[in-house]
């Protein structure tokens, strides 16, 4: 999910990502699920091991940082705000040495588009929608000249279910959650990501850690 930022209609970057309090920083670590007494439990790291999210004392989304297994910092990414919006987040991989950039221009709190490039070429762009609550409920976009959409499903405030739609209506790339454990300001420290809409094949196990400011 892209993280956006937005002064208007009172909505920080928090709130946006359905976060809780003064948060400072997130540590997210992705795992390979194994079973164990009756239900999925973090195992080995996956090849995704770690990333690092920053938020200033307002709010505001101020970038990431993605690790591997040693701590060894792997990519990372930097934003570009006018007037207190981000226009810009570029991210700089140091395994591939190549830089992404994603280019916002906010039409409302409820549509964002944007563009996506690789070095000089432009691989993606389209259109985020927001809900009332500043969630992202639908992205359009055009990749390779085929347009698809993809929706997000929330349940008591929280995202379970995300999946794509192409023009023929066919459903695709089905994402479904469960959060298992929350920290005691409400945010969810384990989660987990199933591949699919039957939920047969082992999960993603995602924990997660918080810091806040004081």
């Amino acid at each position: 999910m892209m993280i956006l930022a937005s002064c208007s209609g009172g909505l920080t970057d928090l709130d946006r990502a359905g976060l809780k309090g003064r948060v400072k920083s997130i540590t997210e670590r992705h795992y390979k699920a194994t079973f164990k007494d009756g239900h999925w439990v973090a195992g080995n790291p996956s090849s995704y091991s770690r990333a690092v999210i920053n938020y200033t004392s307002d709010g505001s989304y101020l970038g990431s940082i993605a690790l591997n297994e040693n701590g060894d910092t792997t990519g990372f990414t930097r934003i570009r705000r006018v007037d207190g919006e981000m226009v810009e987040e570029v991210f700089y991989s140091r395994i591939s040495h190549r830089t992404s950039k994603t280019m916002y221009d906010r039409v409302s709190d409820e549509e964002v588009y944007f563009e996506v490039w690789e070095g000089a070429k432009l691989s993606y762009e389209g259109a985020i929608y927001y809900d009332s609550k500043g969630r992202i409920e639908r992205q359009a976009g055009v990749v390779d000249d085929l347009e698809v959409m993809n929706y997000y499903v929330y349940e008591k405030g929280m995202l379970v279910e995300n999946y794509q739609e192409d023009l023929s209506g066919e459903r695709t790339a089905t994402l479904k959650y469960e959060y298992e454990e929350f920290d005691d300001k409400g945010n969810w420290i384990v989660k987990l990501t199933y591949v699919g809409e039957d939920q047969t094949t082992p999960p993603r196990v995602i924990k997660r850690e918080y810091t806040y400011h004081q």
